[in-house]
């Protein structure tokens, strides 16, 4: 991504008629990606879920002397929330107008992994322009982004764009959010990314879940088993219970290898089915499914990488405190 140079700043700063300091703050906040941790689908069934940030990845304000990909879509968006029925009045004329000066959000958050792309953009929007702030609980903050980033995918939760803001883990529900410290991780048990290298879009996933759920004995299921394993996850890691988590995190694996195997891409069934037989990794699908990130757990990261030398492990920044 294109760089400009320090005087390129202070000519944006000037001509904004902001103070350079604080013009150079607002440029190098970062907006990290987001994490879902668990409850994907589960959510909209009762489970609770729980989502953090994930500063491996994250995007910013900028500005270029050069056109960017961005600039057409950015100003597309700039329409669609003008003329949006907001919850919130946003500066969209101050929008436009930094736009055409090279304002542009740079930001090395994958597209299509399910990791907050378009979250932290809208973040990074509603940050920046959004004219009032004060006052407004989680609720209305998540209402607020759903209705901003609907333009990216026609409908949305709004919980990517409510982690990317709030740079906080949450543990949501379909009734009530609140935010949460994760506990540090007790050695040797460390989280991990693997990175799939596909790209997908999550409506279709969303779609074969929902689908699968009218039938009697999957829902049967995941109502015994899968839920259950959900929520029981996301309290055992709040409450520091290791070795529990990893054993939730298990049953959580082994149903979506039985049970929703669509969502796992065919080439890593076999690291799949080896972690279910193994004592010392487990794989569970991240987001959608389909592609983008797996997350796991394991109690020796060496010994992983090193026998899946050909895959793509990502130790999550600051695993010792996620």
């Amino acid at each position: 991504m294109y760089k400009v140079n320090a005087g390129c700043h202070y000519f944006c700063a000037f001509i904004l008629n902001v103070d350079f300091d604080n013009f150079l703050l607002i440029l190098m906040k970062k907006y990290p990606a987001k994490l879902l941790l668990f409850g994907e689908h589960t959510v909209n069934l009762g489970s609770q879920a729980l989502a953090t940030p994930l500063p491996l990845f994250s995007g910013h304000w900028d500005f270029s002397e050069n056109k960017n990909e961005w600039a057409g879509r950015l100003l597309e968006f700039a329409g669609y929330l003008n003329k949006a029925p907001l919850f919130i009045n946003l500066d969209i004329n101050r929008f436009k107008k930094e736009l055409s000066e090279g304002l542009f959000f740079n930001s090395n958050i994958p597209t299509g992994y399910g990791a907050g792309s378009s979250g932290a953009l809208v973040a990074a929007i509603f940050d920046r322009y959004c004219m009032v702030r004060e006052g407004r609980d989680l609720i209305l903050l998540k209402k607020v982004f759903a209705q901003m980033e609907s333009f990216f995918h026609g409908t949305s939760s709004g919980t990517d764009p409510l982690v990317c803001y709030l740079n906080k883990a949450v543990i949501l529900n379909k009734k009530e959010i609140k935010t949460t410290v994760l506990p540090e991780m007790q050695l040797p048990f460390k989280l991990f990314l693997l990175d799939t290298g596909i790209k997908r879009q999550a409506t279709p996933y969303i779609e074969y879940f929902l689908e699968k759920n009218k039938g009697v004995y999957f829902n049967k299921k995941i109502k015994k088993n899968y839920l259950p394993a959900v929520d029981s996850a996301i309290d055992c890691f709040i409450n520091k219970k290791w070795e529990s988590l990893f054993s939730e995190f298990n049953i959580i694996s082994e149903f979506q290898y039985l049970y929703l195997k669509k969502m796992i891409p065919d080439k890593f069934n076999k690291i799949w089915k080896e972690g279910l037989e193994s004592g010392y990794f487990k794989l569970k699908i991240c987001g959608a499914g389909g592609g983008g990130f797996v997350l796991g757990m394991t109690n020796d990261f060496e010994k992983l990488k090193s026998e899946h030398d050909g895959l793509c492990f990502l130790k999550i920044p600051g695993n010792d405190v996620l």
